[in-house]
């Protein structure tokens, strides 16, 4: 056998071996899929410590799984399934609204990388624990992202080469630094390059802080309440839109929040038409209370109402 022919030959053997790892986990059809994807996809468990296992949805980029680079997901909450993500934010694919089917999906992240969205803590969607125990915090999340992490590795050690990424949303802003940080400081040979945060909390202070100036500097609500907030809620130039001790200040900052998020706007994207009267869903709300701790509106609704008709600015 010429070098030419031996070299081809240990290299499919490399392949298959390394394919060997992962096989079980490996997503060959799909119920309701309207396209033929032109990419691998993988479905299974991570190990992230003895009796803990977290769910995963691994898939490569339609452009080069080899050179391209690794991203991992992490939706927030605490308690959010990564697979919103995955399938109604950057996934390859989208469900339809005959729960059904599905539909591709020309803006996914794996256009140009390998995707993997993990579900995290244990006890959120897929993921499990055998002990039942599902007491935790922000440093244990972070190990245990870690520790998975390392098992995705060993599961697909050809991608340990590529180019890392980790990605959160929403409380993401916490678990893409507080992981992060166990990556740039660990052992495992991962070729990390950064990260990053969207819509991202880090701090209750800071959201409910920005939130009031937000409102007020994009016009949501006018000079008398910004008055009464200045009035009731500052000294001296400081403001505290947190956790003020006055019930006066607490009450218009409720009052602020409701305009932003009971007017019908578009709070993500201010300057769309106006939304119209929506009723919030059970998730929505659980995920207001988290962002933001006065957020009150929902279960307080104050007597200030302000009407808004298309285009809203």
């Amino acid at each position: 056998m010429s070098a030419g022919g031996l070299l081809v030959c240990l290299l499919a053997v490399f392949q298959l071996g390394s394919r060997a790892q992962y096989a079980p986990d490996e997503v060959t059809y799909l119920p309701g899929m309207t396209f033929k994807p032109n990419f691998r996809q993988w479905s299974g468990y991570l190990q992230a410590r003895p009796g803990k296992f977290f769910h995963y949805w691994f898939v490569t980029s339609q452009r080069d799984p080899v050179k391209d680079p690794l991203v991992l997901w992490l939706n927030g909450g605490p308690g959010c399934s990564s697979l919103d993500g995955f399938l109604s934010e950057n996934g390859p694919f989208h469900v339809n609204d005959d729960g059904a089917t599905l539909y591709e999906n020309t803006f996914s992240w794996n256009k140009i990388a390998n995707v993997l969205y993990v579900e995290s803590p244990a006890g959120v969607g897929y993921s499990y624990s055998d002990d039942k125990d599902y007491a935790t915090d922000d440093d244990r999340v972070a190990d245990d992202n870690y520790r998975a992490l390392q098992s995705f590795f060993t599961k697909f050690p050809n991608f340990t080469q590529n180019e890392f990424f980790i990605f959160g949303e929403s409380y993401g802003g916490i678990y893409a630094p507080t992981l992060s940080l166990r990556v740039a400081t660990g052992k495992a040979k991962i070729n990390f390059k950064g990260f990053a945060v969207g819509n991202g909390i880090s701090s209750f202070d800071l959201n409910d802080q920005s939130l009031i100036y937000f409102g007020y500097y994009h016009g949501l609500f006018g000079e008398d309440l910004w008055r009464d907030l200045n009035i009731n809620c500052c000294d001296k130039g400081n403001c505290n839109f947190f956790n003020s001790s006055s019930s006066t200040c607490r009450i218009f900052v409720d009052v602020a929040f409701g305009i932003v998020y009971n007017s019908g706007v578009n709070e993500y994207a201010l300057y769309l038409d106006c939304e119209g009267g929506r009723s919030f869903h059970k998730g929505y709300e659980m995920t207001m209370s988290h962002l933001f701790r006065n957020y009150l509106t929902l279960t307080h609704p104050t007597s200030f109402q302000i009407s808004c008709l298309p285009p809203c600015l």
